[in-house]
């Protein structure tokens, strides 16, 4: 791994990390949404509308899908109290001009900390297998964290790094790899798509994703993987099929490639749940 995407992520962790504990020490931690807490944080890769296994699913364009094998990496995470400006309806739109008026957008990071103070987070990054759990939740570990209303949530997509080890080998050093078939009108198309989130964090991280979960103690926090949505607008029939129907590496400049690299960093790419 390089020293500058090191050192941006090093330097992100640890500004959220002291935002974190600046907002806990600001209300002492103590009365009304200040209690210090200590909650679990999980992942789970959510089921499409209609579907009982994870990673089938039917496109807007008509594919029917179906990842064979899907890992991503992803994290940091961090919770935050306000609501995600993304959102609709009018309490969304106020923080969005509250934060336009409050906050200089000159800032690297000023649209990350308008999502106000940071009432948890998961300071590490993680390999995860989308279709390992059969639909269950792959428990991260225990967060720390302050009590209250948490209405929005970001996290980071990044190539793995060192640390990871043997567990990101399959990744091949990309951030995300999706295998399957997907398949209309009689005709299957076998692929392979990885893609990749370099630094800057601007380009990494998935902002703001829309989420109402009062935090407590030992409750578990699940970031919930939307595959179904990733897909979205991915038009699989201009992909070009190698001869004999063998899997096509989908090329960075093909419209299927586009089309996931910016819906994986969509809000609606993610959402949360609180068990």
């Amino acid at each position: 791994m390089t020293t500058p995407f090191r050192t941006t992520r090093r330097a992100f962790t640890t500004l959220l990390g002291t935002a974190l504990l600046g907002g806990g020490s600001a209300c002492g931690l103590s009365g009304t949404g200040g209690r210090a807490i200590v909650f679990r944080m999980g992942l789970r890769t959510a089921l499409a509308p209609g579907e009982t296994q994870p990673g089938h699913f039917t496109t807007d364009t008509g594919w029917r899908v179906a990842l064979t094998s899907a890992r991503m990496v992803l994290g940091p995470i961090y919770l935050f109290e306000n609501p995600s400006p993304l959102q609709p309806g009018s309490t969304g739109r106020w923080w969005r001009r509250v934060s336009d008026v409050l906050v200089p957008t000159a800032h690297a990071h000023d649209s990350f900390f308008a999502g106000g103070r940071v009432l948890g987070e998961w300071d590490r990054e993680v390999v995860y297998d989308l279709l390992g759990e059969g639909g269950g939740t792959r428990v991260l570990g225990r967060s720390p964290g302050i009590a209250g209303m948490a209405r929005s949530f970001s996290l980071l997509l990044q190539p793995p790094s060192r640390a990871l080890g043997a567990e990101a080998a399959p990744l091949e050093g990309r951030s995300v790899v999706l295998e399957g078939t997907a398949s209309r009108d009689g005709r299957t198309v076998a692929f392979r798509a990885a893609l990749d989130f370099p630094p800057p964090v601007e380009l990494q991280r998935v902002e703001f994703v829309p989420m109402e979960v009062e935090l407590d103690d030992e409750g578990l926090f699940i970031v919930e993987l939307q595959p179904h949505r990733w897909f979205e607008g991915a038009l699989f029939e201009r992909l070009e099929v190698p001869p004999g129907g063998a899997a096509v590496a989908v090329p960075p400049e093909s419209q299927v490639h586009r089309a996931l690299l910016v819906n994986v960093r969509r809000h609606t790419a993610f959402s949360a749940a609180w068990e």
